[in-house]
């Protein structure tokens, strides 16, 4: 007799985490015995490969399904049936058609009733499983292909754009030669727009590294009023549609923090800021200190966020519904908000909706 509590409990670990559909298989046979009675059995995938076998040589496990092709009959009989010494389990597999192949010794008893019952429920347990496996896995690839995309574009287009940007500046400082009034006045913007493909291929890169796990802090003691003005001080070309007011105090705010990563979060927050809200409106950065926490609210007049869009908002490429115009990679907030909480602090948002937003930073103060 096979004891139902621990059936259970093996069932549950063998669906939940068998980390491939080959493991699966392997470990579903074990118990596909015990249930059916078999001395030897041996799983056919929906390709007709042989995907795992216990007690029979794959070689013949192949000669034997390909001899009775149970694939074919499985697909339109669906149940387990019994031919001679063999017992057939029909796995529904989304895919195509699969079954387990359960072989009697010949010592051992014909398969009866109880055993068909059994394995039919059996059956449909290992084929969720096995679907599962297969889902997981493609879901794994395209993330892998979508990181690999982020690391390959942010580095091919780097170097471009570091081209680009130096001689635009060169242009700028006259460097290059005279150019004409009409000429000058457009500089500033395509130094502005260089300036924000450079910020998204580096929100790229360092989401790449986050997801891959290279993303490591390099915390030191830093003034955290200092180190947001530094990132105030990289973005006045694009703030300079809007009125910024700088609110902070006047004695050092102490943290344990990598300034260069503190200073990404306090740019992409005044970057949201800068492209959400109107031209000619308000935005504020706001730094205190709050119950142990360092703060710093970057707080704007723009279109505001609903809730529904809150909850999708620190989300991997999440984007407020009502604003897909506005260009970006839906990474900034993402990544943002796993740096701070690498700092052991976090990233939050209130906000209406034609109410404006205030995210707040916060990180802990230094003991």
């Amino acid at each position: 007799m096979i004891d139902e509590g621990q059936f259970r409990s093996a069932l549950h670990d063998l669906l939940l985490y068998s980390p491939d559909r080959r493991t699966l298989a392997e470990r579903a046979l074990g118990w596909a015995l015990r249930l059916g009675g078999g001395e030897s059995a041996f799983v056919i995938d929906s390709d007709r490969s042989i995907l795992a076998f216990k007690g029979v040589d794959p070689a013949e496990a192949e000669q034997l399904a390909a001899r009775h092709d149970f694939l074919s009959a499985a697909a339109q009989r669906h149940e387990p049936w019994r031919q001679d010494d063999i017992l057939i389990v029909p796995l529904d597999l989304q895919n195509g058609q699969g079954a387990i192949v359960l072989i009697s010794g010949r010592l051992m008893p014909i398969f009866g009733d109880d055993e068909l019952n059994q394995l039919t429920q059996y059956a449909i347990s290992i084929t969720a499983g096995l679907d599962r496996v297969t889902l997981t896995s493609r879901i794994q690839a395209l993330e892998k292909a979508k990181s690999d995309f982020l690391n390959l574009a942010s580095h091919e287009l780097r170097g471009p754009m570091t081209i680009i940007k130096g001689y635009l500046t060169m242009f700028e400082a006259g460097s290059l030669g005279e150019l004409s009034p009409k000429a000058s006045s457009v500089l500033p913007l395509l130094i502005s727009k260089s300036d924000e493909i450079n910020w998204m291929l580096e929100q790229m890169l360092e989401a790449a590294r986050l997801e891959e796990g290279r993303l490591e802090l390099n915390t030191k003691p830093a003034d955290v009023v200092d180190v947001t003005d530094k990132a105030i001080d990289g973005m006045k070309m694009l703030l300079r549609g809007h009125d910024l007011n700088v609110d902070e105090p006047a004695e050092p705010v102490e943290a344990d923090l990598d300034p260069d990563r503190f200073q990404m979060v306090v740019r992409n927050l005044l970057t949201n800021a800068a492209k959400y809200s109107p031209v000619g409106t308000g935005i504020t950065v706001r730094i205190r200190r709050t119950d142990g926490m360092a703060t710093v609210a970057v707080i704007d007049q723009g279109v505001g966020i609903g809730p529904q869009d809150q909850a999708n908002l620190f989300t991997r490429f999440g984007r407020i519904q009502n604003t897909q115009h506005v260009q970006g990679t839906g990474l900034g907030l993402w990544l943002s908000r796993e740096i701070a909480r690498m700092h052991k602090g976090d990233l939050t948002v209130e906000s209406t909706v034609g109410g404006g937003s205030t995210f707040i930073l916060a990180v802990p103060l230094r003991q």
